[in-house]
C-alpha cells in the first residue's frame, strides 16, 4: 500500500459549519503542516473564487491560501481548451475562473457555443434556460460543475446547482458531463494540482454519497468524519464504505499519527 503524503478535505460539514470551524479542524491542519503533508480543500461550490474561500478559512484560523483551494469551476476550467466558447449559467466564481484559463465566456446574444456550463446561479431565469437549451440542442457540450441538490445558508436550505442542471437536462434530454463530487474528475484534478498519484492521497469528508463515493470511484482511500451529514449507522448500510471512520478531529489525529 502506497504511503499517504497528501490529504484532500471537503469543506462544509468537514472543516466548517456555517460561520464556525468544526472543533479541532484548525489544529489538525496545523499538524499536517508541521509534518509537511500537502493538503487541498476540494469543494463542489462553483460560485466563489478560491481567494474568497481562503479568506473565509483564514478568518477561522485555518492555515491556507488560494492555492490550497480547488473548486468545481476550476475542475471544469482545467479540462477545457483555451479559447473555447462557453455559455455559463453561474456566478462570477465560475465565469471569472473560466476567463482566467483563457476561455471565452459568451453573453446572451451568442448563437453558437462549444459548451454550456451550468452551476449554482441565484439569478437563474427562464431566458437563461432557453439559451442553454438552444445552444445544447445545436451541439454544445452540456457540462455541470456539480449536481448538489441544496445548500444550507445560515438558517435556510436553498437550491444549489442540481435543480438547475435538472431543468436543462429535462428540456434537452441530454445527460451532462459532471465535474464535481461524487464524480472522480475533481479528485483527478486535485491529484494533478498536488502532483500526487491517487495512491498517495486520502479524501476526508462528511458525506458518504459525495466525498466517500468520489473517493471510491477514484480508487482513493477515504476517511468519513462524523461531523456533518453521514452517521456511523448510515455507513453500516452503505454500499460503498470509507477506508476509515473518525468520530471527530481528536480521533482523526490519533489515526493520522498511527496510520500515516
Amino acid at each position: 500500500m502506497s504511503k499517504v503524503s497528501a490529504i484532500l478535505f471537503d469543506l462544509d460539514g468537514t472543516v466548517y459549519r456555517g460561520d464556525d470551524a468544526i472543533d479541532g479542524a484548525s489544529e489538525f491542519i496545523d499538524l499536517l503542516y508541521r509534518h509537511k503533508f500537502d493538503y487541498l480543500f476540494v469543494t463542489n461550490r462553483g460560485n466563489r473564487r478560491p481567494e474568497q474561500i481562503a479568506e473565509q478559512l483564514q478568518s477561522m484560523n485555518i492555515r491556507c491560501n488560494a492555492g490550497d483551494i480547488l473548486t468545481s469551476s476550476q475542475a471544469v476550467a482545467t479540462q477545457m481548451e483555451p479559447g473555447a466558447r462557453v455559455y455559463c449559467i453561474g456566478e462570477v466564481g465560475l465565469s471569472s475562473i473560466l476567463k482566467d484559463h483563457g476561455i471565452q465566456v459568451l453573453d446572451h446574444a451568442a448563437e453558437v457555443a462549444d459548451a454550456v456550463v451550468v452551476s449554482y446561479d441565484r439569478d437563474f431565469d427562464y431566458q437563461k434556460l432557453c439559451k442553454a437549451v438552444d445552444l445544447i440542442t445545436a451541439g454544445a457540450r452540456f457540462i455541470a460543475t456539480n449536481t448538489d441538490s441544496v445548500i444550507t445558508v445560515e438558517d435556510r436550505i436553498l437550491p444549489e446547482a442540481g435543480p438547475l442542471v435538472a431543468a436543462v437536462q429535462n428540456a434537452t434530454g441530454i445527460t451532462p458531463e459532471i465535474f464535481g463530487k461524487p464524480e472522480q474528475t475533481i479528485l483527478n484534478a486535485a491529484c494533478l494540482r498536488l502532483n500526487r498519484s491517487i495512491d498517495n492521497c486520502v479524501m476526508i469528508g462528511d458525506n458518504l454519497f459525495t466525498d466517500i463515493l468520489a473517493a471510491h470511484q477514484s480508487n482513493m482511500r477515504s476517511i468519513l468524519i462524523l461531523t456533518g451529514v453521514s452517521s456511523r449507522k448510515d455507513c453500516d448500510s452503505a454500499e460503498f464504505k470509507p477506508t476509515w471512520i473518525a468520530e471527530d478531529y481528536a480521533e482523526l489525529e490519533k489515526q493520522f499519527l498511527s496510520e500515516f
